[in-house]
């Protein structure tokens, strides 16, 4: 039940708190005066989309906070589910916006999204605007509203339908993709493994670049590192008399008797014992070098052919070895993903039957319990139309069932509707008279309120159209509801708010400065001078006796229904 409304700088409302009543709630005003603006303000909370229009002029932020108290715990559970504390039954919703556009929504106290509170207020508030009678002409909307009378257990299936549903259509869209994309795949498949085979038939290693290349060097000079090697062989080491080798040697030698001497000769001995040792290793080492270097144009010629494949390897697949190698493997990889998605387009087609089977099995299910449901609202909403002075209405729904899977099944559903005796049974859309559409979608929402747990009802001025007669059952029914569940209601019309548990009029006033929107609640002889601004806009002593009449007769309507 929603207990407490308090808006601030919403469009013309600067501030407005309201204590509401757990019946009926009226609210009645000018036209103009700014009545939308209420359930712009309780749409605004439950997270419904608005922009930063909905500033009040020359105001930084707008904010609106409700209060429910869940008497039937749903809200509560679900606030329990996500960790969000609760006390003495108490939930509050505060949704502020500001010029920025930024938006915060609290519940409890506590930061949550859009989702949640979108998820939250489902469970405690239901609204039915103004403009809904048109969507009732929606032959597309006719299936949810069917389906919003279903219990428990068909929402179950409804849900495991829906997921069987999406999941259907993904595999049928990743087929459809495979399918469409067989001859690129088998291209590709091509191109990866000539890729693939051209790359591992080389056999390339790492680093073996750089070991060709030095290779080549020493190859393509080979009779010329020979022959300056055997040069510099004979200098440092050769059979002649000034060779380095010998004459370093006799230098060492005439050191060595005055080595003793001094520290400093004896160092300079020893350095020169040192570069002896060194000396004939690097004459080793370059006498092997030598003895090793072949000419060989055979092996010059091979290996030439080598660099200039890995030359062409480089010019397609990278800069260098490794980055050829690397593209090998990325290429593998690609080709078993694959010849994978071939063996899995077999699969997805078996699990595309099994889904198709499965719901094929559901859909069955839904479309007989569909008729079920269907038996039995046909039965209640004919009975309100028939309370509602359309003594020969007949409510039908038809359900055709369809070859095809939908989102909702294997149906497609329509309204029909006879409103005269003798006529045929046709389309809601067949409809001409305003008030009609008012009271067939009046009988529909008495029937799924009356059948649903949320508690807390608002019709924002479901008595277009009617007047007299009709405008009278129109008031009684929305006092039946008002019995079971909680009702706000926006009218013009007297007969209905003299029905009002609590009546608020909605005002606007205008200064020289601005325009606001004014709630007040109205007692017993402000109501009744309402009631006559209603009948007819002037309080005189019989309009006057006129409204007291009607808010008696519906004072006792009430307490007859207690």
């Amino acid at each position: 039940m929603l207990t407490y409304i308090k808006a601030t700088n919403i469009a013309l409302i600067e501030e407005v708190e309201l204590n509401l009543d757990p019946k009926l709630n009226i609210f009645t005003g000018e036209t103009g005066a700014g009545k939308s603006m209420l359930i712009d303000s309780i749409q605004f909370a439950i997270g419904n989309r608005s922009s930063k229009q909905i500033i009040r002029k020359g105001e930084d932020m707008a904010s609106v906070t409700l209060c429910f108290e869940d008497q039937i715990g749903m809200g509560i559970e679900y606030l329990k589910q996500h960790e969000i504390s609760v006390e003495a039954n108490e939930i509050i919703l505060e949704r502020v916006i500001y010029q920025s556009g930024r938006t915060i929504y609290k519940v409890n106290g506590s930061v949550a999204t859009r989702q949640m509170v979108k998820e939250l207020s489902s469970l405690l508030i239901d609204v039915h605007g103004q403009h809904e009678p048109q969507s009732l002409l929606d032959i597309a909307s006719h299936i949810r509203l069917l389906d919003s009378f279903g219990e428990k257990d068909f929402s179950q299936k409804k849900e495991a339908y829906r997921r069987c549903y999406e999941r259907w259509q993904s595999v049928k869209a990743d087929i459809q993709k495979i399918g469409d994309n067989d001859r690129k795949k088998l291209q590709l498949k091509d191109m990866l493994s000539f890729q693939i085979n051209e790359i591992g038939s080389a056999k390339l290693k790492k680093d073996e670049e750089e070991n060709l290349k030095e290779q080549y060097d020493i190859l393509s000079h080979a009779e010329k590192i020979m022959m300056q090697c055997q040069k510099s062989y004979d200098f440092l080491d050769g059979e002649t008399e000034t060779s380095a080798t010998l004459l370093l040697g006799q230098a060492i030698h005439a050191l060595q008797d005055i080595s003793d001497i001094t520290t400093e000769i004896k160092t300079l001995y020893d350095q020169f014992l040192s570069i002896q040792a060194e000396l004939q290793d690097a004459t080793y080492q370059m006498r092997r070098f030598a003895d090793q270097v072949e000419y060989s144009p055979e092996l010059l010629l091979e290996t030439q052919n080598r660099l200039d494949l890995i030359y062409r390897l480089k010019q397609k697949y990278g800069s260098s070895v490794e980055e050829i190698l690397a593209y090998k493997a990325e290429c593998e990889k690609e080709l078993a993903e694959l010849e994978a998605g071939e063996h899995n387009k077999e699969n997805l087609e078996k699990e595309l039957a099994s889904l198709e089977k499965e719901l094929k099995r559901l859909g069955a299910e839904l479309s007989k319990e569909r008729r079920t449901i269907a038996s039995k609202i046909e039965v209640a909403i004919d009975n309100h139309l028939h309370d509602l002075q359309m003594p020969y209405a007949k409510f039908e729904v038809a359900i055709n069932d369809l070859d095809t899977f939908n989102s909702y099944g294997q149906n497609d559903v329509e309204f029909l509707i006879r409103t005269n005796l003798g006529e045929d049974l046709h389309p809601l859309s067949k409809i001409a008279s305003g008030g009609e559409i008012s009271r067939v979608m009046l009988a529909i929402k008495t029937v799924l309120v009356l059948g649903d747990t949320i508690n807390t009802v608002i019709f924002d001025e479901i008595d277009t159209g009617i007047s007299g007669v009709a405008a009278q059952k129109v008031a009684e029914k929305l006092a039946v509801i008002a019995k079971a569940r909680q009702v706000l209601c926006i009218t013009h019309l007297p007969q209905i708010a003299a029905m009002g548990d609590i009546h608020f009029l909605i005002e606007k006033q205008v200064s020289e400065a601005s325009t606001t929107t004014h709630l007040e609640e109205l007692k017993e002889t402000a109501i009744h001078e309402e009631l006559c601004r209603l009948m007819g806009g002037i309080v005189t002593e019989s309009t006057l006796k006129s409204a007291v009449e009607i808010k008696t007769r519906a004072t006792l309507y009430k307490e007859h229904l207690a």
